[in-house]
């Protein structure tokens, strides 16, 4: 059997394949891991102790990401509790607040508790929760947008600019100008399944002990072949099964073949794609980040009492940039303090703002860009493959490490693999059946 990509998607059909079948997994890249990225880096200002901190998944929790936890459970990674908080810090109006972080960080701002638009933002919040949990309940009209069912519900630009694009803007690594646009159904059911529509009760969020690499590391380790910086070029399928080009122009021949690419990417090699794959992956878009990983402080918010995990930030109260402006605190997240006297942080967009000296790594990350578009080619993905081809990637859900797992899951199960009980129906990704 052939994998190709070795991002979580490619990695768990990889480890569920590797039960019963002789596994050769390609990487184009140097790494495996895809968006699992780990640096290894010196945890103390001239010392030789080395601090594993993450630039791509750094959190899942305990109640939405079976799949991945039972994937941790066999391969015995060991995780902890994560800080999750985030912030939204405006230049235009200098609104700063935090969220998950108490009255303190709702109210970090001076003057906030007497600004009408302040309290009445607050207010909004808990109106959006009990009228999308309402909408959920009665089925969310098909094709409508964040967007306008913001407008039809009378929520205040305000709240909008500075609660709601932040939000869908750093969840989901999107250009900001394009938040109002995903569908809105698929938004609330994300926001609801992962506890995002209360105040209280949301689940334990977790990172990988060490940062994610560890987990990599023993997929890979336990796998007879992987593959390091060999790009495939081209898979033919044949009476036999499939037919592997790689960059080489070493041509072998495998029973089947998981594809564990983006969709673009996935397009792209295959020798004579049919009409259905041009049309279905075609229309799946992504969104460039840019990020980089740097010590770089400034891009945090300047109150401390409004400093979070996640810390979005826009440049005016109403021009929504095309690129989103979020930095993530690995301090806060992976539970670093204690080992370490550096400041780590990751910030998606914006990467001119960061003290070039202060700059540890520069990376480009794809993520999926939903759109009522995205979503109805999603929904058709179930009927693309065969028992030579499979296709996996995050891509298949909501376009998290869960989503990618459970993907590759059902991959594997189509291509004859088993690992039974792993994903229960409810979770397995829109349309998609074993």
């Amino acid at each position: 059997m052939a994998v190709i990509g070795s991002g979580i998607s490619g990695l768990t059909a990889a480890w569920v394949l590797a039960r019963d079948a002789e596994v050769t997994l390609f990487e184009a890249q140097p790494r495996c891991g895809g968006h699992a990225h780990t640096h290894e880096l010196a945890a103390r200002r001239g010392g030789t102790d080395v601090v594993g901190v993450d630039s791509g998944f750094i959190v899942h929790n305990d109640r939405t990401y079976p799949t991945l936890l039972r994937l941790f459970a066999e391969l015995g990674v060991r995780t902890q509790e994560s800080d999750m908080s985030m912030s939204v810090c405006c230049e235009g109006c200098g609104l700063e607040y935090a969220g998950a972080k108490g009255l303190k960080g709702l109210f970090a701002t001076p003057g906030a508790l007497v600004s009408p638009r302040y309290l009445r933002l607050l207010a909004e919040v808990t109106r959006f929760h009990r009228l999308a949990r309402a909408e959920l309940a009665r089925g969310v009209a098909d094709g409508q947008t964040l967007g306008e069912f913001l407008g039809a519900a009378g929520f205040s630009r305000y709240f909008v600019a500075h609660f709601m694009v932040p939000l869908v803007a750093a969840v989901w690594s999107c250009p900001p100008d394009v938040a109002l646009d995903y569908p809105v159904g698929y938004l609330l059911a994300f926001l609801d399944h992962h506890g995002m529509l209360t105040v209280f009760g949301s689940p334990t969020w977790r990172t990988v002990t060490g940062g994610s690499a560890r987990y990599v590391e023993a997929v890979t380790a336990r796998l007879p072949s992987v593959r390091l910086g060999v790009p495939v070029r081209a898979i033919t399928r044949n009476s036999d099964g499939v037919l592997v080009r790689d960059d080489a122009d070493r041509v072998e021949q495998f029973d089947a073949a998981v594809i564990a690419t983006h969709p673009n990417q996935a397009l792209s090699i295959l020798d004579q794609p049919t009409a259905d794959e041009i049309e279905i992956l075609g229309a799946l878009r992504y969104s460039i980040n840019h990020t980089v990983l740097h010590t770089d402080t400034s891009l945090l918010p300047r109150r401390r009492g409004a400093r979070a995990s996640w810390n979005y930030r826009m440049p005016s109260c109403t021009v929504q940039s095309d690129e989103v402006l979020v930095s993530y605190d690995l301090n806060r997240l992976q539970r670093l303090d204690g080992s370490t006297d550096r400041r780590f942080v990751v910030t998606l967009g914006g990467g001119t703002r960061v003290d070039p000296g202060q700059v540890i790594a520069t990376m480009l990350y794809d993520h999926p860009q939903y759109s009522p578009e995205f979503r109805a080619a999603q929904q058709r993905l179930h009927t693309l493959g065969d028992h030579r081809v499979a296709f996996a990637g995050a891509y298949h859900g909501w376009g998290f490490h869960e989503d990618g797992a459970v993907s590759g899951v059902v991959a594997a199960e189509r291509l004859g693999g088993s690992w039974s009980g792993a994903v229960p129906p409810l979770l397995r990704p829109a349309g998609n059946v074993a």
